[in-house]
């Protein structure tokens, strides 16, 4: 009865951790500990940090953003668009699709199926998962590069800012809600527990 308690236990940490902890095969604590291994840059209220992890047909990309605002997608028919901003840095991947995007933008018949991708977007505070946005389908709506100065409270101190800033369009969408998942988790686990003791207990009794 004991080795039965323990590998129901063990089975929902296994499948809540990696459901939480994953993407594509990326684990999500190693990814969040080498963004804060990084300089952050600008500074987020409780040590926010914004992830983009990009599934093209080319590859993966991983990159943090500074502002990531939802746009349209929460009420019925609405399209699923969001903006992501960050300094302009090592993201070629994304940049190609953004250039595609332009190149083809006035031919149906010659846009490239592969500049279609999928995103997830993760907000976390130190190595915690808080918050994150599952997007399907998705491609560069609008994209251009802008010059921010320090006349905005976000970019204080930082002098002048080349932002790459995109606009991005999406088939389909799926929110997640990591801290609820894992309070669920924890639940499950002690729901178990107690149906195995009680179980173990009537046994006894019955003996």
């Amino acid at each position: 009865m004991t080795n039965l308690k323990t590998v129901i236990i063990a089975t929902i940490i296994v499948t809540v951790s990696f459901a939480i902890l994953s993407f594509e095969g990326y684990p999500l604590n190693e990814i969040i500990a080498e963004e804060l291994s990084e300089d952050k840059g600008h500074l987020f209220a409780e040590d926010t940090v914004i992830t983009g992890m990009f599934d093209f047909d080319k590859g993966t990309e991983i990159s943090r953003f500074e502002i990531f605002t939802q746009n349209t997608g929460f009420k019925a028919r609405d399209k699923f668009a969001f903006t992501l901003e960050k300094i302009v840095g090592e993201t070629p991947l994304l940049h190609e699709v953004a250039d595609h995007a332009f190149l083809y933008r006035n031919s149906a018949t010659e846009k490239k199926d592969d500049n279609v991708f999928d995103v997830k977007i993760i907000i976390s505070q130190g190595k915690d998962q808080k918050r994150s946005f599952s997007y399907f389908n998705c491609f560069i709506k609008d994209y251009f590069v802008v010059t921010k100065t320090d006349n905005e409270e976000g970019w204080f101190d930082k002098g002048f800012a080349v932002v790459d800033h995109f606009e991005i369009q999406c088939g389909s969408y799926q929110p997640n809600n990591p801290v609820y998942e894992e309070m669920t988790a924890v639940k499950e686990i002690a729901d178990a527990k107690s149906s195995v003791d009680y179980q173990s207990e009537q046994k006894k009794f019955e003996r």
